[in-house]
């Protein structure tokens, strides 16, 4: 009626959303046995029912020169898989043009809207599970590769030993390379020689706990009759392995499903407050966690 004819190009932006696959190294994108791809695929769900389009890349390590390379025009809106974001790169996100939703990642002290697991709570649900089962000396498997999540539930960990009147001693803290292969290989050393272990592990993820339980096996430990672990994440291969992980689940769906939600608001609405999401899980109780006897 008034002769207005909208651009091919920008009509087709509205209708799409860049996900960006972005990684330093791939020891938690690429390794963690499917949790990414999960939420990936939650996310590409949800854009289908809102119809409306995704595409997919992958950014390795140079994060300022790739966003400076990205055609910002084709596209609506942004949702970053931030998992290995390093601190010291918080602050190039500010340069991106489009609104934008980061995931795994909740991006502290800075004005950035995310979706995450809650690290605090979902540590505290598997440090209660220990205690309720009796156990009071619990040790700590890490990575020895720094992301936020780790660092968020280190810190959770340690804070709440405290608060939950359990014991931890600092030589039952064991830093592991994240793949399954690289924990089984750097614990199987620790093992070596005359060692006191506690009564139960917390890993930082599945991948971690996985790997500690070859290593103990291979060294003759019975789990959990020997030694206790409780994992974190919930990937598939936790319900499969002897014995089955008990650990805490991440709702990977509905972090995919949120960040949608979150971006469909930033991009109706550029005013829309940031917003920092975090999802508490709930524990999956299996195999691998011994009920002490009560004295």
């Amino acid at each position: 009626k008034y002769d207005y004819h909208p651009s091919p190009k920008r009509a087709a932006a509205e209708r799409n959303v860049l996900v960006m696959k972005y990684y330093k190294n791939g020891f938690f994108v690429e390794e963690n046995q499917g949790f990414i791809s999960m939420i990936i695929d939650a996310i590409e769900g949800q854009l289908r029912k809102e119809n409306i389009g995704m595409t997919l890349t992958v950014m390795k390590s140079d994060l300022e020169q790739g966003l400076k390379n990205l055609d910002y025009e084709k596209y609506a809106g942004m949702i970053m898989i931030g998992t290995e974001l390093r601190r010291e790169e918080y602050q190039l996100m500010g340069d991106i043009r489009i609104p934008f939703v980061v995931v795994d990642n909740n991006i502290p002290s800075h004005s950035y809207s995310s979706v995450c697991m809650n690290n605090y709570e979902n540590v505290r649900l598997a440090l209660l599970y220990l205690r309720k089962c009796g156990h009071r000396q619990i040790g700590f498997l890490g990575s020895s590769m720094d992301t936020e999540n780790f660092r968020e539930r280190e810190e959770a960990f340690r804070k709440l030993v405290h608060e939950l009147e359990l014991s931890f001693d600092e030589q039952h803290d064991y830093k592991l390379n994240p793949t399954m292969i690289g924990t089984h290989d750097d614990f199987l050393a620790h093992l070596e020689g005359d060692v006191t272990l506690p009564s139960a592990f917390f890993a930082e993820n599945d991948t971690i706990a996985l790997g500690a339980m070859k290593a103990l096996k291979e060294k003759g430990y019975k789990i959990p009759r020997d030694v206790s672990i409780i994992g974190f994440d919930d990937i598939p291969y936790a319900s499969i392995s002897s014995p089955a992980l008990t650990t805490v689940h991440v709702q990977r769906k509905l972090i995919g499903r949120q960040a949608v939600l979150q971006l469909l608001q930033l991009i109706s609405d550029p005013g829309f407050s940031t917003m920092k999401t975090e999802l508490t899980g709930r524990l999956v109780v299996r195999d691998s966690v011994r009920v002490l006897p009560q004295p």
